[in-house]
């Protein structure tokens, strides 16, 4: 009998995930479209690798299972604040063990944020870190004055301090690990959380085990394997035949079909994202504003959500997604197609700079689905389409997604796709991660290189700013100077959905759409 390629890698598969996946209630197979790039918390913003470290690390502070609404984890309660707002108080759980059996106290939650904001840190071998001014802008010094009791040290009053302590830049490690494996702690992460690492085989699994001395109890499942499916008829054909059992990033037609299967189903979330254009400003052409103003006025939003999306997303205005109904900035009206008015500015931007028409950029784009985009290469491709009329012709480049947001970080690229998730629900993790001028650099978020200091100071004004109310005002402002000066073009808030087989219990995707899985499990006979 002669046995297809496809067929030849699901027997392979099959013996490595315990056989008969679809079986055996003590191993979770979650399919995704990425591997991860590290497991260490502080060296990354790669969506695939939080899928993982979610599951492996606890923070001092977390979500509600149903909401967005911040409860204890590691701390025991909430947090003091001084009358001044410079000093905060958290009492620690005791009986907390990490993965290699060495206790969590206070010296280990110093150490954690130490090695995230701190310059110089003998626990820091890897100086890609995203997520060190949300933190070092803040944060002056942390104090272990006990084993149950931590104190942090504001550099100012902040209105986003509690909700970072439950991002996963802010998982608490284990120093002593840390400390032993140098730079082999990004594979061989060591935290508290309800799993611990088993095996990582690059770009094939990554593999989890129960930790069965989680501070929550053990987990239901014993084992949980992340896949990376780049393709999305692999994973639609893997959901099919129970070789996943958990499928995300699916193209929403897809989605649709695949649930006529009664042995599978869907779960959606109102997306907290927006998928964008960034645009390299300081690179010839894209640094004229009028330019970037053509652009705008070429793309069909609406059109692109029809073709590209399938009708699951919204067109965005403003970078803020519109599900923060609070801080999104409705009165901004957004741009109406309008090819001659593009057409009119390239030309008076060519004749101003002295550029030729048309205009060549490229279109770096990722080649794996993300939840703001699953169909990056659609999505490009509809740009390009978009652009040639105006006189802009572009070239598609495809990397991997890791790759891709390296390339981007390091101001390489000219047009590009990208995308946000939130990781706490305020309106700084987006404006302050992708437009303030800190977060130019190697490892930061602001892809489009730009600077404004008005921008800036106010942004970092409000940080500060506790009146809740006055702080939106600040944010209304920041979403127009950002509408106006086009750094980047909002493009879509994308619906986030996931495929699920009918075996599978008390998993339930998050607002936040984080994927914890500490409750999940298989029902036995499905």
């Amino acid at each position: 009998m002669r046995i297809s390629p496809g067929w030849i890698f699901l027997l392979l598969l099959a013996p490595v995930l315990g056989c008969q996946c679809n079986t055996s209630p003590a191993v979770l197979t979650y399919g995704r479209s990425a591997d991860a790039d590290t497991l260490d918390p502080i060296n990354t913003d790669h969506g695939e690798s939080v899928k993982v470290m979610v599951n492996l690390y606890d923070t001092l502070l977390t979500y509600a299972d149903d909401s967005m609404e911040l409860v204890p984890s590691l701390a025991t309660d909430l947090g003091q604040m001084s009358d001044d707002g410079l000093t905060w108080t958290f009492s620690l759980r005791k009986g907390v063990l990490f993965h290699d059996g060495e206790p969590f106290n206070s010296d280990a939650v110093k150490f954690s944020f130490d090695r995230l904001i701190q310059e110089q840190h003998p626990g820091v071998y890897n100086e890609a870190r995203p997520y060190r001014t949300a933190y070092s802008e803040i944060i002056e010094s942390v104090e272990a004055p006990a084993p149950d009791q931590v104190v942090f040290h504001l550099k100012k009053p902040s209105a986003i301090f509690q909700r970072n302590l439950a991002m996963f830049a802010a998982s608490i490690v284990s120093p002593k690990s840390v400390l032993a494996k140098n730079e082999d702690f990004a594979i061989q992460p060591v935290g508290t959380g309800p799993f611990q690492l088993e095996r990582w085989e690059r770009g094939r699994r990554i593999v989890l085990q129960a930790f069965d001395k989680h501070w929550r109890g053990a987990p239901a499942a014993e084992r949980v394997v992340f896949l990376p499916v780049t393709e999305p008829a692999t994973r639609v054909q893997q959901i099919e035949r129970g070789i996943i059992h958990i499928a995300d990033n699916l193209p929403p037609t897809t989605l649709d079909n695949l649930v006529e299967n009664p042995q599978i189903a869907a779960q959606s979330q109102p997306g907290t994202n927006v998928g964008y254009l960034s645009m390299q400003i300081e690179k010839p052409g894209l640094s004229n504003l009028k330019v970037r103003q053509a652009i705008a006025l070429a793309i069909d939003k609406a059109e692109l959500v029809r073709t590209a999306y399938g009708g699951y997303s919204e067109t965005a205005a403003t970078m803020l997604p519109r599900s923060m109904a609070y801080w999104h900035n409705d009165q901004i009206e957004d741009r109406k197609l309008d090819i001659e008015g593009a057409k009119k500015l390239m030309q008076e931007a060519a004749d101003a700079d002295g550029f030729a028409l048309p205009l060549k950029l490229t279109l770096a784009t990722m080649g794996g689905a993300r939840p703001y985009m699953q169909q990056p290469l659609e999505v490009a491709s509809f740009i390009k389409d978009a652009l040639a009329p105006i006189g802009i012709e572009v070239e598609i480049v495809t990397r991997a997604v890791s790759e891709h947001f390296d390339y981007l970080m390091a101001g390489k690229h000219e047009l590009a796709l990208a995308g946000w998730s939130s990781d706490n629900n305020d309106p700084d993790n987006f404006l302050y991660m992708l437009f303030d001028q800190d977060n130019i650099g190697p490892s930061g978020n602001n892809l489009s290189r730009y600077r404004n200091q008005e921008l800036h100071d106010l942004l970092i004004a409000a940080q500060s700013e506790l009146d809740r109310d006055k702080r939106r005002e600040m944010y209304l402002q920041a979403q127009q100077m950002i509408f106006d000066d086009v750094p980047a073009l909002p493009l879509v808030n994308t619906a986030v959905r996931i495929a699920l087989r009918d075996s599978v219990r008390d998993y339930q995707l998050h607002p936040s759409a984080q994927v914890w899985l500490r409750k999940a499990h298989l029902e036995v006979g499905k």
